[in-house]
Parts: C-alpha cells; structure tokens; sequence
C-alpha cells in the first residue's frame, strides 16, 4: 500500500490504517444519499459519511418534481417514496390570506394541479409531482443505498483531502471515538450543504453572496383539517400587518403531513441580531398565523437560517466533485433546492461508473462542469428572482406605502369596494398574482433543462 505524508500522526489512525473504496461521499442529505444510492445500483463501491448521528431532523425541503420522481423510479425505489408522499391531487391551491382561519385574498392552483396545466404534466412524464418532507425523504435513500452496499458512517466528519493522479486521500473525524482516520478512494463527492467544506478546500470559484435575508422555522403539530381540508394544499402564505421585518407580516404556513403537521417560515432582518424564540414565543406566532387559538398547538422546535444567491461556475476539480447546495445555494421559491440536488447526483454517478468499469475515459467526467454548472446558475437566479416577485404583491394590497399598521389593514380593505381605486386594486391584485402564478407551476424550469458538452452529440438543429 502506498504511503501519503499530509501530515496525520498514525496515533490518530485506527488499526486498520487506511480505508479503501472507489468513491467517498461527503453528505447523506438528498444529493449525498442521492448519490450513494446511485453508485450502489450500478455495483460502485462507496462510502457515504455524515457528521450527524442520522439524517435530517426537521422537513427542510418537500416538493418534489417530476424529474426526481423519474429518478427515484429508475433506482427502483419509487414506491417507497410514494408510500409517504401527498401526492399530487393534494398539493393543490397556493392560499393568499390574512390568516389561515381569516380572509383569502385569493388563490392558485399551483405544481400543475390547474386543468389549464394538470394535461403538461401528465404528458411530459409517467411520474407525477408530489410532497415529501427532506427527514421522510433521507431514510429512504439511505436504506436502500446501504442494501445495496454502500458504506453508510455516521457521526463522521469530513476534515480535509488531498488529492493526487490516482486518487484521494481524505482524512476524517470519528465523532464518537474522537479519532482521526483516512479514507482513500479514486473519487471524492461533497454533498456537505450550503456551508460545504469540500467546496471551499477544493476552492471552487462562486458568484454571488450568502444570507441576503434572514428566516425563522418553527415546525408545530396542530390538527387544522377543519381550516383546510376544504382547501388542501401545502402553501398558505399569510399577511398579517404590523408584524415582522419593517412591519408588514409576510409568515408561510406550510403542510408537512396532511393536515396535522406543519411549519411556519418568519422572517427577521439579517442586519440585526438573530431574535430568540422560545417556545412560548414561538406558540404566540402560531396562533397569530392561524388566526385562531381555538386549537391545540405543540411547538416541536425552532430554527433560523439565511437565504443565499450564490453558484458555483466549476463544479469540480481533478477528481473531486461537488453536487447539490455546496454549488447551488437559494432561497427555498419554486421547490428546486432538493431536486436539483438529486439531478446532479444522477448526473455525476453514472459517470463515474462508466468511467470506473472502464466504458469511458475521464474525460467524460470534465462533462459534469459544462452539464450542470448552468442549470446551477438558472435555478439561483430564478429562486431569487420569484422570491423577490413578491413585493408586487404587497405593493398591490398597498401595505408597502402605508404610514402605520391602521394605514395597512385599511388599504388592503380598499380592494373591496366599488370605487376606481378599489378596482384598480382588485386588477394589481390579480396582476401580481398571475405574476406568482408563473413561480408555481415553472413546468419549464423543472423539465426544460438542455444540455450542451462534449458528451452530446448534435444534429445541427436548435
């Protein structure tokens, strides 16, 4: 076996030295377990490691679009997914309200539940969307990549890599022993999230900035089936004037399970110091948000984190590589974070096992870069540009010009009267609407991705 000096005293090995394996996986998230699970299909031996003791613990990501659907379905894995997915029919109208008990401001049909648009989804896959919380998701992958013989280590923390013509040399962290230990293996892949440290060792170049705008999670149980079993859907996006950042309330009730868990998204401004909820503030929240305490409500935790514009424009260096959030880093509108993730994952793994079994040469990886390195750039942009497509909305109730909370309620009151202003209220309203309309069922986005590299070979036609 060779012998790599960076450094690391053998004290800080385990007896058995280096551990060997054809491709490492830093992550166990949806691009990690993503790609574990891929390798294991197609007979690459990997190891997946995680510096958390399991996987995700609070829903994070949900929708999940059809080209990761298609995915699951190729990885035989399908029905699994579905068997804990709120499927389609039930992912319905996006709600604009006062509150969830209070006044609808109106309403879309939304992922391609619209009979205007349900035909271009059923047309363009054999898999429908659906909604998957991220913590019901994971488990999944990660089973089944270990069943098929990926080496899943948790409580294992990625530390650094060197890398040289023939492989890698990663050393990592034994959370619970405290020790020390090298993995050596052909291929490394950082699927470490948003604050990826592969990506920063491997000093991948980025465009963008991190936490443009700050947020709160509480996730909360509470049986609402009588608010909204009428109106099934996995958005309520709330206004609630003179509350929150510069005083107009913009909080999202979303549905994790139907209809009995859910989690509130609040935001704060960044600039300032992170609030501090606790329980009790965090239940007063809820209530607001419902519009209701009429109800039993369990806060079951509360978390705060920033919304980011950045991509990567290389995605890999030598034989290092990075996929999901470490190279595409939004906030969470249009439901791409966790798809997108998945495709990258598919994209690199069947890669590397062509090129591992010896079916192509390396070059075919170089494609990885000029294959997903736009679509990164696409879906930043395009989070973030819906993001900010909601000021048109507040702008329409007329909340961003009032002087007070008195001066908010009254003028998004004004879109009911029979007056020229209170039509021409009612036609923005409708406007901006039409506008988020375009954000909730970006069909195109989520399909209509084209690829141009050496790997694809043109017919000279668009």
């Amino acid at each position: 076996m060779a012998v790599f000096d960076d450094g690391i005293k053998d004290t800080a090995l385990p007896t058995h030295g280096i551990v060997e394996t054809d491709v490492l996986v830093v992550g166990s998230g949806p691009s990690g377990a993503s790609a574990a699970l891929a390798l294991a299909t197609y007979g690459v031996p990997n190891i997946m490691i995680t510096k958390y003791r399991w996987t995700a613990n609070t829903p994070r990501a949900h929708i999940t679009n059809q080209r990761a659907m298609e995915f699951f379905r190729d990885m035989a894995v399908v029905d699994d997914v579905k068997s804990l997915l709120t499927p389609h029919h039930l992912i319905g109208d996006t709600v604009f309200c006062s509150s969830i008990a209070g006044e609808e401001f109106g309403r879309i049909l939304t992922w391609g539940t619209s009979p205007a648009r349900h035909a271009d989804y059923e047309a363009a896959s054999p898999e429908l969307n659906g909604d998957i919380p991220q913590n019901h998701l994971e488990p999944i992958l990660v089973r089944h990549a270990a069943a098929r013989g990926t080496q899943a280590r948790f409580s294992t923390e990625y530390v650094s890599h060197v890398q040289d013509a023939e492989g890698v040399t990663t050393t990592v962290l034994d959370r619970v022993t405290g020790q020390q230990y090298r993995i050596r293996s052909r291929y490394l892949i950082g699927g470490d999230g948003a604050r990826s440290k592969v990506a920063a060792d491997l000093g991948l170049p980025f465009e963008g900035r991190m936490d443009i705008a700050g947020s709160m999670n509480i996730t909360f149980r509470a049986d609402l089936t009588a608010l909204v079993g009428h109106r099934p859907s996995v958005l309520y996006w709330v206004v609630k004037p003179g509350a929150n950042v510069g005083g107009i309330g913009a909080g999202l009730v979303r549905m994790v399970r139907p209809w009995n868990e859910w989690l509130i998204v609040w935001g704060y401004d960044i600039a300032q110091p992170a609030p501090d909820v606790d329980a009790a503030a965090a239940k007063e929240i809820v209530y607001d948000l419902l519009g209701t305490r009429d109800l039993d409500v369990e806060v079951t935790g509360t978390s705060l984190w920033g919304n980011n514009e950045m991509y990567a424009t290389t995605l890999h260096r030598g034989r290092v590589f990075a996929v999901g959030d470490a190279v595409h880093r939004h906030p969470p509108s249009n439901g791409l974070g966790s798809n997108t993730s998945i495709q990258d994952s598919y994209n690199l793994a069947w890669k590397l096992a062509a090129v591992l079994r010896g079916y192509a040469g390396e070059a075919l990886l170089d494609t990885y870069t000029a294959e997903r390195a736009p679509v990164a750039r696409q879906i930043v942009a395009r989070a973030n540009q819906s993001s900010r497509e909601f000021g048109g909305f507040f702008e329409a109730l007329g909340v961003t010009t009032a002087e007070d909370e008195a001066a908010m309620v009254a003028a998004i009151e004004e879109r009911k009267v029979n007056t020229p202003a209170g039509a021409a209220k009612r036609a923005a309203l409708a406007k901006a609407m039409d506008l988020k309309n375009y954000e909730f069922n970006a069909h195109g986005v989520e399909l209509g991705q084209r690829y141009r590299s050496n790997a694809v070979i043109g017919d000279g036609t668009p």
